[in-house]
This record gives structure tokens, C-alpha cells and sequence, in this order.
């Protein structure tokens, strides 16, 4: 150990099948504690404190989820990732850590996040990969999606998309890309977005999804908007769907915050602000 303290961003990805969201629970196995479990049986260190960018729900995935913590640990943020990962869980990994600056902070220095919302689209319910999808079944007018997408662009007031028992005050959030990616049965949609409601990605598709399936026009959706009742909008999909794939900041944090994804199919459509 060092008597200098440093200060260390973690890149992480987990399967959040088994875990009770990130943030540490009194009851219930969650990833923040479960990383901070390793961390501190590496540094020796019990009193350090491992602090996240988002709290994922239960049930939730991520492939860029970031947090940081400060430590007098020498061993080089090169080697973290490895000596990290042979302390944790297989449904946990570091893939890559930085030294940052005593002020960083994950989450109020984050400009914005990605997020994808997969679909499996088939009579059938899939059983391989049947954690990371949400089953829909019957007719879907992907075209008539598309049409509904580009309204949700820009700023608004999101309160709509919003599940009660968010402590957010401010319901005021803009969306600067919404795009859609189809490979067989497989639908993806990724919004990124400077910040996001309790639950508001899942709604998001949720409403998407009844304007595919002819239950909203999608000329609708500015009222949905405008009106800012929950009940406007569709229902919450299931977290299994709903994955954290990159946090953006100024200058980039990492240099690879991007994990490629085999058969994530062709993009169908993308709408990007102007």
C-alpha cells in the first residue's frame, strides 16, 4: 500500500439476472456490493467506498456501466481488470480502469447515457437467451413504430414515461438519438439521452410497441407527450430487456466504451437531433 491516494474509474459489465439492481441492499445480493466486496478483499482496504453512475433495477443488464472509488493501492489501473475479475462472480466483470482526478464523479460528470431495449419477436418464446430479451408475440408494424419515433426527439417534459416512486423533481429530459435494429426475431432499440426517468426506457417501449402493435397512432405521441399522464402511455417492460450501454462524458472516459454485440442485425431506422 501507498500513502498517496488515488482515485480509479472502473468500465464494468454484468448480467443482472440474479442481482437485486447495483445499489447496495440490506437484503438482496446486488452489483455494487458484490464489486465492492472484491475491491476491498484485493486492497485490504474495509473502509473503501465504490460509487455508480446509475442505479439499475433488478433484473437489469449493463455492458458500460461506470464507477469510481479512491484507494492507496499501487497495483497499476492496467492491471485492475484481471486482478478484479478473479475475485468476482461470473456475471460480473471489470473490463477497464482508468486513474482519474480527486474530483471525478460517475455520475454528476456524466453527459449523457446509452440505453437498448430488446425485443424477441416470435410466436415462440426463446429459452437461449431468454435472460436478455422480452418475448412479444404477434403482429408488430415496425413501420408504423418509425413513424412514432422522431416525436420523442428533443426536449420534453417525460413525466409520462415516468413510474410513480421516482424522487425525481425535475421530469425535463432530452433525447438526441432513438434508432431501431432488426435481425430476425430480434428488435433492438437504443435511445441515448442526457438523462432518464424511473422506469422511462422500459415505458418508452412499451408505448412504441402499441403503436406497432395498431393500439396508438403514432401521431399520438406529442400528445402523450404534452398530456403528462402516466396513463397515457404504454405499460413498463420487463427489466430482462433493458440494458446500460455506454455513459458519455467529456473528454471520453475510456477509449473502448463500445462492446460489439454478435447478431445485433441491421439498423432499420435512426433519428437523430439536429
Amino acid at each position: 500500500m501507498s500513502d498517496l491516494q488515488r482515485h480509479i474509474a472502473l468500465l464494468t459489465e454484468y448480467d443482472g439476472s440474479d442481482f437485486c439492481g447495483w445499489q447496495t441492499q440490506i437484503n438482496g445480493r446486488t452489483v455494487q456490493q458484490t464489486i465492492l466486496q472484491a475491491l476491498q478483499k484485493l486492497t485490504g482496504d474495509n473502509e473503501l467506498r465504490l460509487t455508480g453512475c446509475s442505479r439499475t433495477d433488478a433484473g437489469v443488464h449493463a455492458t458500460g456501466h461506470v464507477s469510481h472509488f479512491a484507494t492507496r493501492c499501487r497495483i497499476p489501473a492496467d492491471r485492475l481488470p484481471l486482478a478484479l475479475n478473479s475475485h468476482l462472480p461470473a456475471d460480473v466483470a471489470v473490463r477497464d480502469a482508468r486513474d482519474v482526478d480527486a474530483g471525478f464523479h460517475a455520475r454528476y460528470q456524466a453527459l449523457g447515457k446509452i440505453y437498448s431495449y430488446r425485443i424477441w419477436h416470435d410466436p415462440c418464446r426463446p429459452a437461449y437467451g431468454r435472460r436478455q430479451v422480452c418475448h412479444v408475440p404477434g403482429p408488430l408494424d415496425l413501420d408504423l413504430m418509425c413513424r412514432a419515433m422522431p416525436c420523442l426527439l428533443g426536449r420534453h417534459d417525460f413525466r409520462a414515461f415516468m413510474d410513480a416512486g421516482s424522487c425525481e423533481r425535475n421530469p425535463v429530459r432530452t433525447l438526441s438519438r432513438i434508432s431501431l435494429n432488426c435481425r430476425g426475431p430480434l428488435i433492438i432499440i437504443r435511445v441515448q439521452g442526457d438523462g432518464f426517468l424511473y422506469h422511462m426506457v422500459r415505458i418508452l417501449t412499451g408505448t412504441l410497441l402499441l403503436v406497432a402493435q395498431g393500439k396508438m397512432p403514432p401521431e399520438t405521441m406529442p400528445d402523450v407527450l404534452a398530456g403528462g399522464s402516466r396513463k397515457l402511455a404504454g405499460k413498463t417492460m420487463p427489466p430482462q430487456g433493458l440494458c446500460l450501454e455506454k455513459v458519455i462524458y467529456d473528454p471520453p472516459l475510456f477509449a473502448e466504451n463500445d462492446r460489439p454485440t454478435a447478431g445485433e442485425g441491421d439498423e432499420y431506422a435512426s433519428f437523430t437531433l439536429e
